[in-house]
Parts: C-alpha cells; sequence; structure tokens
C-alpha cells in the first residue's frame, strides 16, 4: 500500500510539472507605444514586462506579432494561448483569464484640426460619414454596441493614422497614449490630428486563453505581482517615459 501511495504521489508531480511546462503561443499586436515593431525588433514596455516574467517562470517561447483580429480568435478558441495587452472589459471578463494590468489607455476620438468636426456627444459622431477602427478591437465593438453604422475597420492602426491624414476617414478611433508613436511609424504628422472626444479610461492586461491552466495562470499572476512589488514594473515604466517622447505611462510623473 506504500509503494502505491507513493507512485501515486509522483505521478500527481510529474502530472503538475507537465502542466507548468507545457508550451505556450505568446502573441501580441502591433500597438506601439506599449508593443511594436521598430526596424524588425519587437519592443515597447510590455513587451519588456512579459519577457521579464517569463525568465522569471522559465518560460523560453518567443513572442509572436499576429494581426489582433487572428490573435483575438486563437486566443478564445485555442489551448495555452497568451494574447497581451488586451483590453480588458465585462464583456471580455468571463471569456480569458487575467493577469495585469500592463497600462491604462485613454480610448478617444480623433480628428484632422481645421476639419471644423465638433463631438459634443456620441450621436455627434454618428453624423460623419466614415469613423476608422480596427478590426475586432474593443473601440470598434464599443461604438458598434451603441448603433454605430459609420466604421471602417482596418488591420493595423498605421492605415487610419494615414487614411485621415489623406482625409479618406472623417474620425479615427484611437488611444492615449499611442497617438504620436503610430503617426511616426506610419510617417504622418501627428500634430495634424486633435483630440475632439473622450470615450473611456480602461486596463490593458495579459490574457490566457479558457483552455489555459489555472497554474500557469497563477504561476504568471505570482510573478507579476512580485515586480510590481520589487519595483521592476515601476522602474519599467519610468524607462520607457524617458525614451519614448509619445509617454506610455503619462500617470507617472517622476
Amino acid at each position: 500500500m506504500k509503494k502505491l501511495l507513493l507512485l501515486a504521489a509522483a505521478m500527481f508531480l510529474l502530472a503538475g510539472q507537465s502542466v507548468l511546462s507545457a508550451e505556450l503561443t505568446i502573441l501580441t499586436e502591433n500597438l506601439p507605444p506599449l508593443n511594436y515593431v521598430d526596424n524588425g525588433v519587437l519592443v515597447g514596455p510590455s513587451v519588456e514586462i512579459v519577457r521579464e516574467i517569463q525568465r522569471r517562470v522559465g518560460s523560453e517561447e518567443e513572442i509572436q506579432v499576429y494581426p489582433w483580429a487572428r490573435a483575438y480568435k486563437m486566443a478564445l478558441e485555442d489551448e495555452n494561448i497568451i494574447l497581451f495587452g488586451m483590453t480588458y472589459t465585462k464583456v471580455r471578463h468571463d471569456k480569458f483569464k487575467w493577469v495585469g494590468p500592463l497600462a491604462t489607455k485613454r480610448d478617444i476620438l480623433v480628428a484632422q484640426k481645421g476639419s471644423g468636426i465638433k463631438i459634443k456627444d456620441l450621436e455627434d459622431a454618428k453624423k460623419v460619414k466614415r469613423i476608422g477602427t480596427l478590426r475586432d478591437d474593443t473601440r470598434g465593438r464599443l461604438l458598434q454596441s451603441q448603433g454605430f453604422t459609420n466604421l471602417e475597420p482596418v488591420s493595423d492602426e498605421q492605415f487610419n493614422a494615414k487614411k485621415l491624414a489623406m482625409g479618406r476617414i472623417d474620425l479615427w478611433a484611437y488611444k492615449i497614449p499611442g497617438l504620436r508613436t503610430v503617426c511616426d511609424l506610419a510617417d504622418v504628422d501627428h500634430t495634424a490630428f486633435e483630440e475632439v472626444y473622450h470615450l473611456r479610461e480602461i486596463d490593458l492586461m495579459i490574457a490566457f486563453s479558457k483552455k489555459t491552466s489555472d497554474a500557469i495562470v497563477q504561476k504568471w499572476k505570482t510573478a507579476f505581482d512580485e515586480m510590481v512589488a520589487d519595483g521592476t514594473i515601476k522602474n519599467i515604466q519610468k524607462k520607457w517615459n524617458l525614451k519614448l517622447e509619445d509617454d506610455p505611462f503619462p500617470e507617472i510623473k517622476d
């Protein structure tokens, strides 16, 4: 009986190790300034935070950059998928498992300076001809839920920056931080744009597919919480605020 108990305990431990060492697929999108591709290299404060978590938990998987719609579908349907930074919403709460936040953003509507567009409420925004959004992004979903029918989704926000600069859309649903960086990457003058409406303030998180084990999620959460406690997160945030003119963390003053 004692041998059987020892064998069962050993099998349990091996099963636990197998779960914790399961191969993960780690995804993100091109979402400056938090995670973006610069000269073929994935960079940004969210990338640095995730890689430090990986170092602490012993995860060696490469982070892959996918179009948002494809990455989101994988995170919804597949096993052991990590997708960052995903906007946390009540609608998404039960669809994923969560660690974070990585950052806080402000969703806004942007127009060309001198366009004459004045937005006092969402009903005014419904009257313009075209609003640029990102395909399957929460800003577009928010506007759709409010009855908008004038949305033009694209696969990359740099397209929206270019379309607004060329007058091919009237408004762009985007965010702060990030407006200046995505305009720079698209070779568009960000000073030609202005915020005309504030939509909301919301957190960006690390999302795990529902088919990811709780043990893996807890391991990542523990590492993240330790990084908050030991100052690693704050140091990364300060470093990137100094590095980028488009402050990723405008709430940090020192």
